[in-house]
């Protein structure tokens, strides 16, 4: 009689260790937001393109418990990922990089880790129950999905280094069945930036000029060439710095222009990938006054939106001010009553076309003209 209670008990835990939970709907969202309040990115069950390599994810996905069977487990359970069609390899999705192109997120300012979810996809019409938030949990904690069941569970992700462009990457719950009516979660890769600059920094030093930035991350980076241009147009490489290839971590940067021109330099970083693809990054300006102190200076140069000059030692009286294109002709031109020192801003009522522009500053003790790149 124990020998039949054994087999009988033994024969139920068999059948409770294989009585998976069955993935229904599916949808990506940002980490912006609490559980029912983060953007959605796409509609339920459609795959969304994603371009950035460094931003959190999250993916919600319904379990339920097929009326069918008799009860879902998912003690255990892990969330993986392919890049292979579905089925051919998957790998475990967890906290350390290793060679992975996602990791679980970890911590999160918007959710925490096991919190409940609410009901926020339409699925199969059964009765919610409340399933959990995974940032740092790698297995799931024990749940049964009772019959006539669904919940939903909630993976907040974020890429690595090891993130590939134009790949279809399929995501799973190990412990549930996938029936042919249901499609697999799934993510697209667009052209990946492949570098993702966190700062970009240009500041005198001497007769010098020191360029300075810091990459967020960093995905096949074989180098960065530094360019400085006078006139927005023609660029030549002053510096080069090797890149760190593949990296998810901060990484700074450093080069000198040890010879930049007198008056406005503009600096750009071209950034170039292990194939030979290469890439710029947004213009900064610095002027450079070798020869005596400037009495006119641009607040901000490149400009978008307003020109705005800063007057320094001059007496107070009139100036007039004329912007023009590189061909000469007049863009805008204004007089002003200035003071002594004071920051002014040109009354343009649009901006022109983007470009360089030369802006001509006269006045009874200043005759200056500076160039000025319109973004």
């Amino acid at each position: 009689m124990k020998k039949i209670t054994l087999i009988i008990l033994l024969t139920i835990a068999w059948s409770n260790m294989y009585a998976f939970t069955t993935q229904g709907s599916w949808r990506w969202r940002k980490d912006d937001g609490s559980q029912t309040t983060a953007t959605w990115m796409a509609a339920q069950n459609v795959t969304p393109t994603i371009t950035s390599p460094t931003e959190t994810l999250r993916l919600r996905i319904v379990l339920y418990n097929d009326p069918a069977n008799a009860g879902g487990l998912l003690d255990g359970a892990l969330f993986e990922d392919s890049s292979n069609l579905p089925g051919a390899h998957w790998d475990t999705i967890k906290l350390t990089v290793g060679t992975n192109a996602f990791v679980l997120a970890g911590t999160s300012t918007n959710v925490t880790d096991l919190q409940a979810t609410t009901d926020q996809l339409t699925a199969e019409g059964l009765t919610f129950v409340a399933g959990k938030m995974i940032l740092a949990t790698e297995k799931l904690p024990a749940q049964t999905v009772a019959k006539n069941k669904e919940t939903e569970y909630e993976y907040v992700i974020k890429p690595t280094a090891n993130l590939q462009s134009g790949t279809t990457y399929y995501f799973r719950v190990d412990a549930a069945n996938y029936p042919v009516s249901k499609t697999l979660p799934s993510l697209i890769t667009g052209s990946l930036l492949p570098i993702q600059l966190a700062q970009f920094t240009v500041k005198p030093d001497g007769n010098k000029v020191k360029i300075e930035w810091v990459t967020a991350s960093e995905q096949n980076n074989a180098q960065f060439d530094i360019e400085r241009s006078t006139d927005g147009v023609s660029w030549t490489s002053v510096a080069k710095v090797k890149g760190s290839g593949n990296t998810s971590t901060p990484t700074a940067y450093s080069a000198v222009d040890i010879a930049p021109a007198n008056g406005t330099n503009f600096y750009r970083i071209k950034q170039t990938d292990m194939d030979g693809k290469s890439r710029n990054s947004e213009v900064k300006s610095l002027r450079m006054l070798v020869q005596g102190l400037s009495k006119v200076n641009l607040v901000q140069n490149p400009v978008k939106d307003a020109v705005r000059v800063s007057i320094n030692d001059v007496t107070a009286g009139k100036i007039s001010l004329v912007l023009s294109a590189l061909n000469g002709k007049t863009v805008y031109n204004e007089t002003m009553q200035v003071a002594a020192n004071g920051t002014y801003t040109l009354g343009l009522k649009q901006m022109p076309a983007p470009g360089m522009y030369i802006l001509h500053v006269k006045g009874d003790a200043i005759d200056e003209t500076l160039k000025l790149m319109v973004q």
